[in-house]
């Protein structure tokens, strides 16, 4: 698999012309993360050769963040001496709960313990911009189960959260098991309240809830996820990996056996669309609604002209609720009724 990564990574200018285009070589890159699966489980090796293939390829002098995700388990002196030497300077680590009874139920191969353990083995290695996930609203985490794993989080030393609600999704695990009856998901209600106490938490420590499933301490907001919701362009290496421009998207193969067989022989791995103006505009509803700041008016008029009239009944309809808020042309959602992001963006998008 590192071989045929590497392969694509040399493939960009072919791949990505519009990067290269005025004799540029090496474009400029702001970020670079390396998630989807479990990149924690490559080797040292591994991992300098497709660093090698980016260094060969892009320009990393003005890179602000390059992140890893990690799996507590994935967290050793070897791994991290090697993250460090190549230039890795935020961790994302996947503790989703710090109550083992739920680990095992979501098969997770770690315990609390080592998750502990992990986050504080980084801080030793220079780490000290760290992510930790976790995940609210299961069958199996009460309210105050909730209450004690932010507590952690917030002495841990970790300087941003992602907290995701459970969900269960069809050809998944947890599917699978909703399926046989032997699981179901939680009551809204459930995964609601966690939801409200999160935000107050987020009040009280001074952390900044940024993102509807993301918060940070001041100065420490995901740079790469920030750009995404923003609708900056970026490119996606790998099986399944994902690409957009602003115009067009693109998607790699996701088996990786034909992915691999493609580079091999130098044949595309990607699918495209172009995007219509509808797609854009909609697009830009779904990330930009999630932040804080909302997304600008401004902004839609330019993808789709006379927006702000076909939709001001409505916005002020929305307003009207307090699901929404217009501020200086920036329309965003408050905190309370962020719980209500996705209907909210529904009413809110065109055809």
């Amino acid at each position: 698999m590192v071989t045929a990564i590497v392969a694509e990574l040399d493939q960009s200018q072919s791949n990505h012309p519009t990067l290269f285009a005025n004799g540029i070589q090496q474009p400029k890159l702001q970020t670079v993360y390396f998630g989807g699966g479990s990149p924690s489980v490559l080797t040292p090796q591994e991992l300098h050769r497709i660093f090698e293939a980016i260094h060969r390829n892009f320009n990393l002098e003005d890179t602000l963040e390059i992140t890893l995700e990690a799996n507590p388990e994935d967290l050793n002196a070897l791994n991290l001496a090697s993250w460090k030497s190549v230039g890795i300077n935020r961790l994302s680590i996947g503790i989703q709960s710090l109550n083992d009874v739920e680990l095992q139920w979501m098969n997770r191969k770690h315990s609390a313990e080592q998750s502990r353990e992990a986050v504080a083995l980084a801080a030793t290695f220079g780490f000290h911009n760290v992510s930790i996930d976790l995940i609210y609203g299961s069958e199996k985490k009460s309210l105050q189960q909730w209450k004690e794993e932010l507590a952690w989080a917030a002495d841990c030393g970790a300087t941003h959260l992602s907290c995701y609600a459970l969900t269960i999704e069809e050809k998944t695990t947890f599917g699978h098991r909703a399926e046989k009856g032997l699981m179901q998901a939680p009551p809204d209600e459930h995964a609601a309240a966690h939801f409200q106490y999160l935000s107050d938490w987020a009040a009280e420590q001074q952390w900044e809830h940024y993102e509807i499933s993301n918060l940070s301490k001041p100065g420490h907001r995901a740079v790469h996820n920030s750009h995404y919701w923003e609708g900056h362009p970026y490119i996606g290496v790998g099986p399944s990996a994902h690409s957009f421009n602003g115009t067009h998207r693109r998607w790699n193969i996701a088996q990786n056996h034909v992915y691999m067989e493609k580079l091999v022989r130098g044949e595309s791995v990607f699918e495209e669309e172009a995007l219509s103006a509808a797609d854009q505009l909609n697009e830009r509803l779904m990330t930009g609604l999630r932040l804080i700041n909302g997304v600008d008016l401004r902004d839609l008029e330019a993808i789709w002209p006379g927006y702000g009239d076909e939709k001001m009944a409505t916005i002020e309809k929305l307003i009207a609720k307090e699901w929404l808020f217009n501020d200086s042309f920036r329309l965003a959602i408050p905190v309370k009724s962020r719980f209500l992001c996705d209907a909210i963006t529904v009413e809110l998008m065109v055809d």
